[in-house]
């Protein structure tokens, strides 16, 4: 009797996705992570470093990478803590340390592998980290008007030459540079809220911003940018429509980002992009969308609310979240600024409001005494003079 046997098929060997080999940018992580590292990982560190010190781009510092070369466990806990502060060199010594890991085939080597797996872990949404919150400070800080944004926010000061209505730019001492994009404010968004829903992209309102911005930063600065609501439609339409735009971003951070019920739209085509990280509340009919969308690769999930907390900003932005402006620059710090970038110059004298003028006033010699008037304590007002 003959022997039969079952019909097999080859499975298609699956392709297993590669991470971009990168530290963790929680300074929790990174200090666990450097503490681990045994004698030998370091000493391997530093023979792999002097082998690509020939190759090193143009954006690598050669002095950050020259201290890579004689790293040992002190001194990298040391950097590591130097770029917590906010210090620019250490801040190019991660960097170098990235641009290593990234470019080096690591094999098994562990140590390394578990600081890539570690930042993989944290954008996979176990939690946010204490850059998601900062970002999202500063994108709550974009609403309202451009006089009322804040100065100064946990470090990063605004750049106020580059403010425009859904646009402010915020830069670190370390060097990193972050463009917030605020979402819907008012009534004169509600047709742009509409064109995300009909056809899952905006207009390009804010791509002529984003490259005046690029083109007035320095080479070697970090960009991120960060956006909310309608605010990540804004920026991944101009990603999609000038690709010099996406390719200057060094990571994008989307809160809440608006999809379209309807149709796939420039939310779903980045879905698979490890650089832009997606902040998604399950409850949140905006950034829900249709039934088949696939979630994001690098995605923070949270579902906790209702249909119209869900979207609110403030959800992202930590137990220190913004609540109130820290430091306002006067008003004519302001106008100097603008003239400081775009040389401005002022012709007619320093500028005063109308209503600050009274065509009455005499003006006085200052060394001479003036008459202040009498102050009015009010009627109740006494002074005790036994005191």
């Amino acid at each position: 009797m003959p022997s039969y046997r079952t019909r097999t098929t080859r499975t298609p060997k699956k392709k297993v996705r590669k991470y971009v080999q990168r530290l963790p940018r929680d300074p929790a992580k990174l200090f666990r992570w450097a503490a681990r590292g045994t004698v030998k990982d370091y000493e391997r560190l530093r023979q792999l470093a002097r082998k690509a010190r020939h190759n090193l781009p143009a954006h690598i510092d050669g002095v950050a990478f020259e201290k890579l070369m004689h790293v040992d466990r002190l001194t990298m806990i040391e950097q590591i803590q130097a770029a917590e502060e906010h210090d620019i060199s250490a801040g190019w010594f991660l960097d170098a340390v990235n641009w290593l890991f990234d470019k080096i085939p690591l094999g098994n080597w562990i140590w390394p592998v578990s600081a890539a797996q570690s930042a993989i872990n944290t954008q996979k949404g176990d939690g946010l980290n204490e850059v998601d919150e900062q970002y999202a400070r500063l994108v709550g800080a974009t609403y309202g008007t451009v006089s009322e944004r804040p100065y100064v926010i946990d470090h990063w000061k605004r750049q106020v030459q580059f403010d425009s209505s859904y646009v402010s730019v915020w830069d670190n001492p370390d060097g990193h540079r972050l463009i917030a994009v605020r979402g819907t404010q008012g009534t004169e968004d509600i047709g742009q809220d509409l064109l995300v829903g009909l056809t899952g992209t905006s207009g390009d309102l804010i791509r002529d911003d984003l490259l005046q911005i690029l083109a007035a930063t320095k080479p070697g600065v970090v960009i991120d940018l960060a956006a909310h609501s309608l605010g990540t439609s804004l920026a991944l339409q101009a990603y999609g429509g000038t690709p010099p735009i996406y390719n200057a971003i060094h990571e994008t951070y989307l809160y809440n980002p608006a999809y379209s019920p309807i149709v796939r739209g420039s939310a779903d085509a980045y879905e698979r992009d490890a650089n832009i990280r997606y902040f998604i509340n399950t409850l949140d009919p905006v950034s829900m969308g249709g039934l088949g969308h696939q979630a994001p690769s690098n995605v923070v999930f949270r579902s906790q609310g209702d249909p119209v907390s869900a979207h609110k900003l403030a959800q992202w932005q930590g137990s220190s979240s913004y609540q109130a402006p820290i430091y306002h620059a006067p008003p004519e710090t302001r106008v100097q600024a603008h003239k400081e970038v775009f040389q401005i110059k002022d012709q007619h004298g320093p500028i005063v409001p109308d209503s600050a003028v009274d065509t009455d006033d005499v003006v006085q010699d200052p060394e001479q005494p003036q008459d202040v008037g009498a102050f009015d304590f009010g009627e109740d007002f006494e002074f005790d003079q036994t005191k």
